[in-house]
């Protein structure tokens, strides 16, 4: 829902100013469990830049933008906002009362319009409806060039699919004239055309603007990347290539101090050994002079006793040396886990070759209704992606493929254990963690290991015991997973709905490499090209003017 909040500011300025449009002063924020998202962050955003905001997954930055907005309380220091700022948050309400005003952030104009034109004298009806006297037709206008049908803005906002709200939504938010954008991952839920309308928005927008992203294109229409990590912002000029070529510089020097680290324990440890063998040799030849010279036994007592005492030194002295290096290659290794993405082991979920996996025979999704019927048979670990504007029933499809929804006529067959990853992972019940989903779902691993599978997929002790719905959207989609590999019966097939929608940049490409690895069969629906050119597909499922077209060499999409 595009929201708009309002400062003592002139209301239609039009900015491209170089003031800030937002200012944060000594900022914290830290969850109910005590994890801290922001510690003490001060900050400007000025009204001239393209800020892409970036983080991994659960380090709070949808919640900056809420509290940038005011939608939040804010706990600790001060937020200074300028002028109007419009703020379209990831997901848009679908309720049975929500209309596609209420998703555009415009019901409250429509309302103040509808006052005024029944008699209303009151000012705050004047004051909503100023700039916005023809906003009906700028409605139109801008649902049009938004590839959009012409919906009214009272019709229920249950007509769109989930890239159709979002479009509306943005759609909203430049329809209110604001100062600045806050956007939270806006090209989420989007076909390709929308991706480019968002693109040519972004490209006109002389405005501020701080955007939540994945989306690499997206970010290298920015001009400043910020990233949120460990409750602190630190900001990188240039875009997302810019950024990527700093880190990459950055990971390799770490790299080289880990190898550097390496090198001296290796040589370190070689000469701590040299010197230790060339000390016994001569403790053992100065014992055989003394004994050979006939020296008095409590004189050679002496020199015995001696000689233990600097061993027990240079012994102390040489596990101080090695603890010293043992910590330099520690704390070397310890820069590159964190900047490294997340680590993902699957397990073998292997289909043979030849195996019979999916059979479809006249088969019709249940939507839409003039989707023509479909005869495929698909064998082996297989790649099917499935591509299509939003609106053409791809969710349903996969749906019916998971054998969630019975296909309106015909046969559709699956003959090996699957798993559906949706968008909003509800194999995960609000109330429960992930641990008990997991014993609920008869994982066969013991807990100690599956505790360390599951930090490897970067869900951390506190992540596994919390309830889901404290999971932010991406850890979410990871737990799903975990569910979908370490239950009793691992998938051998695995359905994905836009499975990076919700991912973090560095989770979404560690997560491609290990689709890459995975052993069985996958059907995926994705507007991410990166994903999809990563998993190689060896089928495609495409929507066409008539209808579902299976090819069995895709090739680079239309």
């Amino acid at each position: 829902m595009a929201q708009s909040s309002r400062a003592p500011a002139p209301a239609h300025s039009q900015p491209q100013s170089s003031a800030p449009f937002l200012s944060l002063r000594h900022v914290s924020h830290a969850l109910p469990d005590g994890r801290i998202l922001l510690n003490d962050v001060s900050h400007d955003f000025d009204g001239s830049t393209r800020y892409g905001l970036i983080g991994r997954n659960g380090a709070g930055k949808s919640m900056l933008l809420q509290l940038a907005h005011g939608a939040m309380g804010l706990q600790t220091g001060r937020i200074i906002r300028r002028g109007r700022i419009a703020y379209v948050p990831q997901e848009q309400p679908r309720t049975a009362a929500t209309t596609l005003a209420d998703v555009a952030g415009i019901a409250p104009i429509l309302q103040a319009l509808s006052h005024i034109e029944a008699g209303s004298t009151r000012q705050s009806d004047f004051d909503l409806a100023e700039g916005h006297w023809r906003i009906r037709d700028e409605w139109t206008r801008m649902l049009a060039d938004a590839g959009l049908p012409a919906w009214q803005p009272e019709h229920p906002a249950s007509i769109a699919s989930g890239g159709e709200l979002t479009r509306v939504a943005l759609a909203g938010a430049l329809m209110q004239n604001p100062d600045a954008l806050l956007l939270d991952e806006p090209s989420n839920h989007l076909d390709a055309g929308a991706r480019c309308w968002l693109m040519d928005q972004i490209a006109a927008w002389r405005g501020g603007l701080i955007a939540v992203s994945h989306d690499r294109t997206l970010l290298d229409a920015m001009s400043c990347i910020v990233e949120l990590d460990r409750g602190t912002l630190t900001t990188y000029a240039g875009n997302y290539a810019a950024y990527r070529a700093h880190r990459d510089c950055v990971a390799a020097a770490l790299e080289a101090s880990l190898a550097h680290a390496r090198n001296e324990r290796t040589a370190s440890l070689r000469a701590l050994r040299q010197q230790h063998d060339a000390q016994q040799q001569r403790t053992a030849r100065d014992a055989r002079k003394a004994r050979d010279a006939n020296q008095a036994p409590i004189l050679l007592g002496m020199k015995k006793a001696n000689a233990q005492a600097h061993a027990g030194r240079e012994n102390i002295r040489r596990q101080e040396t090695v603890a010293a290096l043992d910590d330099a290659v520690r704390q070397a290794a310890a820069q590159i886990d964190q900047s490294a993405g997340i680590a993902l082991a699957l397990p073998e979920t292997a289909v043979p070759q030849g195996r019979r996996v999916l059979h479809l025979e006249h088969a019709k999704p249940p939507y839409p209704v003039e989707a023509c019927a479909l005869t495929v048979t698909l064998s082996g670990p297989f790649r099917l992606a499935i591509r299509g504007p939003n609106g053409c029933g791809k969710s349903t499809l996969l749906s019916m493929l998971a054998g969630e929804l019975a296909p309106h006529a015909g046969v559709c067959d699956v003959r090996v254990p699957t798993a559906m990853l949706d968008q909003r992972a509800s194999v995960m019940k609000e109330d429960k963690s992930l641990l008990e989903t997991l014993q609920v779902l008869g994982a066969t691993l013991a807990e100690g290991e599956l505790r360390s599978r599951l930090a490897l997929l970067g869900l951390g002790p506190e992540l596994v015991s919390a309830p889901a719905a404290t999971l932010s959207e991406g850890e979410r989609l990871k737990a799903a997973l975990a569910c979908a590999l370490w239950r009793k019966t691992p998938a051998q097939l695995l359905m994905l709905d836009e499975p990076t929608n919700h991912l973090d940049i560095q989770s979404a490409e560690t997560l491609m490499d290990a689709l890459r690895e995975y052993p069985g069969a996958m059907v995926v629906v994705s507007h991410d090209e990166a994903l999809l050119e990563g998993i190689a597909p060896t089928h495609e499922l495409a929507w066409r003017p008539a209808g579902w077209q299976f090819d069995e060499s895709p090739g680079v999409p239309t």
